[in-house]
């Protein structure tokens, strides 16, 4: 993970399942003014086709990793992170300044991760990544459409 997560310092298993649904993750990423830690669980696992996580601790976000073969050298790869934010002054100016960063993250992240896919198949897969982030807001605020609300 530490070669294509973009800013990733640390990640190591909390317990003793290392993947799959329920296996549990301590780790860093470093975004330049700002480290950020969290402890996150596998929630969505389909081998070869999906990764969820959702924070338990720590920095508040969810991240989708999918892929979708898309013919028998193609496959799209589609990164989605969304994270919190409390509401309050601070987290609304703090979540300005992160945006670009965890954006940029997203995008470095989707394109590290598709050169390591096309670097280990045989023959070279084509692949055409997305990202997207999205910043979570309190229950009672307006949410729009593929928003997700954090508790």
């Amino acid at each position: 993970m530490n070669e294509w997560v973009f800013g990733i310092t640390s990640v190591r298993p909390v317990g003793d399942a290392d993947y799959g649904p329920g296996a549990v993750f301590e780790g860093g990423v470093d975004l330049g003014p700002k480290t950020l830690s969290s402890t996150a669980e596998i929630q969505g696992w389909q081998q070869d086709h999906l990764i969820a996580l959702r924070s338990l601790a720590g920095f508040d976000f969810t991240a989708t990793l999918r892929l979708q073969p898309e013919a028998h050298d193609r496959t799209v790869l589609d990164f989605e992170l969304s994270y919190g934010n409390s509401g309050g002054v601070a987290a609304r100016a703090f979540s300005k300044t992160i945006e670009p960063l965890l954006a940029l993250a997203a995008r470095l992240t989707t394109d590290k991760l598709c050169e390591t896919c096309t670097r280990a198949t045989q023959p070279p897969l084509q692949c055409r990544p997305t990202a997207s982030t999205t910043e979570t807001r309190p229950a009672d605020a307006t949410r729009g459409p593929g928003s997700e609300t954090s508790n």
